[in-house]
């Protein structure tokens, strides 16, 4: 494949992009020209705070998280995304306006990536708009989830759904990062996994 693509990830995100509609050969023909290919080092970025995001991509092999940097230089990771994820700054995206949060490699990274300008195909066939539809949807029933959790769960029992939604996250993750999307300090992480040994 061009630019470094590997067919098995073509294939990967051909199978995500189907979970939620199906896909005519034709389709998907005309999307494979706009697909390109990205490296994001450990600890490099995707997205910085401030950029104005002009592309989607998919997670081929990696690991990131979407991390927001107060004024105070304090961290808020407000999610995780792996292997098989779709990942952008969306709404800046769409709005073409500078994100305020950054989206981070925890781990050398390989990407498949959709360029903005090439994106005039999802907007013709009814696949990429029910693609679209359901992909904001899941999005937004993610969103509401964490919100819940914050306002009605303590840290502990944070912890615990942190380790449910990402069973094998926890080796590939610093405890600071996980710290801050449980929006505790690392001593206080430290203390609930002693407590829970």
């Amino acid at each position: 494949m061009k630019n470094g693509l590997k067919s098995e990830w073509i294939e990967n995100l051909y199978a995500t992009l189907s979970s939620f509609a199906p896909i005519p050969a034709n389709e998907w023909e005309k999307a494979l020209p706009g697909l390109d290919y990205a490296r994001i080092p450990k600890d490099g970025f995707f997205v910085r705070a401030g950029d104005v995001p002009e592309r989607l991509a998919f997670i081929a092999k990696g690991l990131f998280r979407v991390v927001f940097v107060s004024e105070k230089g304090d961290e808020k990771t407000l999610v995780f995304r792996e292997e098989g994820r779709l990942i952008s700054a969306f709404s800046p995206f769409l709005a073409k306006k500078p994100s305020w949060f950054s989206i981070q490699a925890l781990e050398d990274s390989d990407l498949v990536l959709i360029g903005i300008d090439n994106t005039d195909w999802t907007r013709e066939a009814d696949c990429w708009k029910t693609i679209y539809a359901k992909y904001m949807e899941m999005l937004f029933v993610e969103k509401e989830e964490r919100e819940r959790e914050f306002l009605s769960e303590d840290a502990e029992t944070r912890y615990r759904n942190f380790k449910k939604r990402y069973p094998l996250f926890e080796e590939r993750i610093p405890q600071y990062c996980i710290a801050s999307y449980l929006g505790i300090t690392p001593v206080a992480l430290s203390r609930i996994r002693s407590s829970m040994k």
